[in-house]
């Protein structure tokens, strides 16, 4: 039988509820049959694109003074952690991959890094928190190229990430590697919904423009006379301006939960939610990405109506899986969730359509297994 692949998990990744996607990676490539082990160094606190978005000059230079001491800790601990094959760099780790390229110089390692996100995209691109001729750009610009060059693979999270990547940093395309985020609820088991009037519609997240909740808002109030009850869990970006609209447009079946859920208390709120929404915006970089927050609702079985995308249709299929809309229509969104309503069996069937297709290929188990064969296959074994 074959030694199992011994994988070095690197680096000063975050470990908390806000970014599950490193633990979703620990946990299923130690199912799949790897053996993994960790060499971390706290250093991010807080959501990492505030780390990057909201300072000047002095955030980065406070970064780098507190980064000294870590990465001393981090070096100093990776001397000793034994023999391995590949070492994965958790997300974030733009800055960890340049280290453990100087660390392995002269060792044939092969060197992961997870980057399901771009700060030049995210920061900039998508958020709008930065000029793009500005030197915080052009900063961030680097930095991702930087990260991404250091690496022999980076995954990110659809073929769409991939393509966009290899063209905007001029890098080769076999670099990048699909591995879906996933969620950390596979531990949960899924429940039956409520499924008696008025139907519980769920959104949860962090209020960012690909998010599109203020179509949410639209399809609400092509919806207020029906039975349809909508919860929105989560603060962020544009939180406020989406408030105000509810307000202004007097939405009393509109309910704003402003905090953020731990995973027990935001399991406890899709279970008693007939239908969960992903995303709805409009940005170039929505139509990129899987978030998720749905792969969260569909390990817990709910129905998820989402925006159609390329990167949507990687993973589901219109009308089986989940139902999928034109982006940026509240109209669209208000027939869809008609839609379940009034056809007959419909929710049910997609509910057990996407919670079957998670299961398949969105799960911690699925997605360690899939990674784990394209490891083996690079490092020639």
């Amino acid at each position: 039988m074959a030694e199992a692949l011994r994988i070095c998990f690197f680096g000063t990744y975050v470990t908390d509820e806000g970014y599950p996607v490193n633990q979703v990676l620990l946990n299923g490539l130690g199912s799949a049959g790897a053996e993994v082990f960790e060499c971390r160094e706290t250093l991010w606190r807080g959501f990492l694109h505030e780390a990057f978005a909201g300072g000047g000059v002095g955030t980065f230079l406070a970064l780098a003074l507190r980064a000294t001491g870590v990465y001393a800790r981090l070096v100093w601990r990776y001397l000793w952690v034994g023999s391995h094959q590949v070492v994965v760099v958790g997300y974030p780790g733009y800055f960890d991959i340049i280290l453990a390229r100087l660390l392995n110089l002269f060792r044939r390692r092969l060197l992961v890094l997870v980057s399901f996100i771009s700060l030049y995209d995210t920061i900039v691109l998508d958020r709008g928190q930065a000029k793009e001729k500005s030197w915080k750009a052009k900063l961030l610009y680097q930095i991702d190229r930087w990260a991404f060059r250091c690496a022999d693979m980076v995954l990110v999270d659809t073929w769409e990430v991939a393509e966009y990547f290899s063209r905007v940093f001029s890098l080769p395309p076999e670099k990048f590697h699909r591995s879906m985020v996933g969620n950390v609820f596979d531990r949960f088991e899924p429940a039956a919904p409520p499924g008696r009037p008025p139907l519980r519609v769920l959104f949860f997240g962090t209020y960012v423009p690909l998010h599109g909740i203020e179509h949410i808002v639209a399809a609400a109030d092509l919806l207020r006379e029906e039975d349809f009850d909508f919860t929105l869990v989560g603060r962020g970006q544009l939180y406020a301006s989406v408030q105000e609209e509810a307000e202004r447009l007097q939405l009393k079946r509109v309910h704003f939960i402003d905090d953020w859920m731990n995973t027990e208390a935001l399991v406890e709120r899709i279970h008693k939610a007939d239908i969960c929404l992903g995303i709805f915006g409009t940005t170039p970089k929505a139509g990129r990405v899987i978030p998720y927050k749905v792969f969260g609702s569909l390990a817990l079985r709910r129905p998820v109506v989402t925006r159609d995308s390329p990167a949507a249709r990687e993973m589901l299929v219109d009308g089986e899986s989940a139902l999928l809309c034109a982006a940026g229509s509240g109209a669209a969104l208000a027939a869809a969730l008609r839609r379940l309503r009034d056809e007959k069996g419909l929710a049910e069937q997609v509910a057990q359509a996407g919670y079957d297709r998670y299961r398949e290929c969105g799960s911690a188990s699925a997605i360690g297994r899939d990674l784990l064969r394209e490891l083996v296959v690079r490092c020639g074994r």
